[in-house]
């Protein structure tokens, strides 16, 4: 399952590839539902999958699962990544129900077919040896030389968001956040990158509340273009109500944005020292975070060396290699 710009995206990064299409079914609720099941199903039950030695997933949810263990029947080596679990969301809203569903499935296959599964935190970690697993610590990986390097005193005062629309990752949240930051600072404006079904929401809260000059929408982006944006930005907001790992955060760091965000066991345990928190939900905390750093110039660019710094820690490189000697090491049994 990916959107319909992933095929582009990540020719960006590994050129020509070849992409086996299951579909282009969009939706959401039961539609998309029903499409993760017929998904599911064709990687399953289809023989025009090629036969490999190792298979790798993105996620540890149905369609993903699924064609690791089809080709795990084939003489693949399964390898899978989670980064983190829904079931402790409290939510019992159909969405909410159906993931904890898809997910018991997913990681009952992956727990049978997976011979590597790597995990990017210690919550996920013991959550997963609960369940029977024995995860293999790694992280995202950036490539951090690819980031530009920001200089934040001598930037205006713009705001990042990068992230999918949706509710956990605080999209109305980042706009309230930006209405108390304008109040402080009438010039500053924020590009809210990314889409998803919170858009159209964070759009008409940024209309009622006054920010819609203030506000920009570019929606889905390229590598570059996302780039460039944090090249321009002072701040970026994370009010995101959970994380597996931090990606977006760990990209603003490797440009030297300086980060405010709610705060997350995760983001401690990965950037803590690196960013600023707020508790998740306090957007007046948050607003008073960006605020410092908008108008601080010492604050801001201490905070951009020793994001950059801690960004370095995860440099693609340095993980992809790790990883691929503990797949070697699975692939030849020792």
């Amino acid at each position: 399952m990916a959107p319909a710009e992933a095929r582009r995206v990540i020719g960006e990064f590994l050129g020509d590839v070849h992409v086996h299409e299951l579909g282009r079914g969009r939706g959401a609720g039961a539609g998309l539902a029903l499409e993760y099941m017929r998904r599911a199903l064709l990687t399953v039950s289809t023989r025009k999958l090629t036969r490999v030695d190792v298979v790798v997933t993105a996620s540890h949810f149905l369609p993903d699962a699924a064609a690791l263990a089809s080709s795990v029947r084939r003489g693949a080596l399964g390898v899978s990544y989670v980064y983190h679990l829904v079931a402790d969301r409290r939510s019992l809203g159909p969405r909410t129900l159906w993931s904890k569903s898809d997910e018991r499935i997913g990681l009952a296959l992956l727990r049978r077919f997976a011979g590597v599964v790597f995990v990017s935190n210690a919550q996920t970690a013991a959550a997963l040896g609960a369940r029977g697993f024995d995860p293999v610590r790694t992280a995202v990986g950036v490539d951090v030389a690819s980031f530009p390097r920001v200089v934040p005193s001598a930037l205006p005062p713009q705001g990042a968001f990068v992230a999918r629309m949706a509710h956990t990752k605080g999209v109305t949240d980042a706009i309230e956040t930006w209405a108390r930051v304008q109040n402080a600072l009438p010039a500053a404006r924020l590009v809210m990158v990314g889409t998803g079904p919170e858009r159209e929401a964070g759009a008409a809260l940024a209309e009622r509340v006054g920010l819609s000059d203030s506000v920009d929408w570019p929606g889905f982006v390229s590598e570059d273009e996302k780039r460039r944006i944090l090249g321009e930005s002072r701040v970026f907001l994370a009010p995101s109500y959970e994380e597996g790992w931090g990606i977006s955060v760990c990209e603003a760091l490797a440009s030297g944005v300086p980060v405010v965000a709610y705060r997350h066991p995760v983001l401690d345990e990965l950037f803590d020292g690196a960013y600023l928190g707020a508790q998740a939900g306090d957007v007046n905390g948050l607003a008073e975070l960006a605020v410092s750093v908008l108008r601080n110039d010492a604050l801001a660019d201490s905070f951009s060396a020793r994001g950059h710094e801690t960004a370095e820690r995860y440099d693609v490189a340095r993980v992809a290699e790790q990883e691929l000697e503990t797949i070697l090491r699975t692939r030849c049994g020792s």
